[in-house]
């Protein structure tokens, strides 16, 4: 009589779930540290704005062997409703590499921040000035698969040059993807919902 034993069953539940986790965007992360961004409202570009937060970094934490820790893909202080914010004439969303954020304004208001996580060294986002071309709430990479072998999810994607989009993705706080610029869930969600194509974006150190 054939027997299993019952201790396959955790080790197969533990697979699956390294396997969900593989992909490269919205995922049921583990456990992370607690946020390392607070509410700060920007008084000279916030001034007057009741509905427009901004929120600045601290400065990186580092574990023992001197690597950062990553950040929570939680955003402590959700951002604005955008359905609460007046129409912008102007918007703006500032990629910076060298200290991993973004900035997004409205006609020369810092509106929001948050932490980045833009290409590794072998694979570089490109510096410039660019315009967003496309908009696209659902869309899957045409270059990369996810732990299924499926086309990757990148929700909430605004293309800024070619195959170079920003969208959803694990946040780190430090280069970690093949070019794009990935913004944690409740980030990427406001500033899709803000930006237009046309709109534009800088990237820079």
């Amino acid at each position: 009589m054939k027997t299993i034993s019952i201790v396959s069953y955790p080790v197969g539940i533990g697979l699956a779930i390294a396997l969900i986790a593989g992909g490269c965007a919205h995922q049921p992360y583990p456990p992370l540290p607690a946020d390392d961004y607070a509410d700060v409202r920007d008084e000279h570009f916030a001034e007057g704005a009741d509905a427009a937060v901004a929120s600045a970094r601290e400065p990186a934490k580092v574990n023992s062997d001197g690597w950062p820790l990553p950040l929570s893909q939680r955003v402590a202080v959700p951002p604005p409703d955008p359905a609460t914010l007046s129409d912008a004439q102007q918007r703006q969303l500032d990629i910076r590499l060298a200290n991993q954020t973004f900035n997004y304004f409205e006609d020369n208001r810092l509106i929001w921040s948050g932490p980045i996580s833009s290409g590794l060294p072998a694979h570089p986002t490109p510096k410039g000035d660019y315009r967003v071309q496309s908009k696209q709430r659902h869309k899957r990479s045409g270059s990369y698969t996810n732990s299924f072998d499926r086309p990757t999810p990148m929700p909430f994607s605004l293309q800024f040059r070619g195959p170079y989009y920003v969208h959803e993705g694990y946040v780190t706080g430090a280069p970690a993807s093949r070019g794009c610029v990935r913004l944690r869930y409740e980030d990427a969600r406001f500033v899709y919902e803000r930006m237009r194509v046309g709109d534009r974006v800088v990237v820079a150190d």
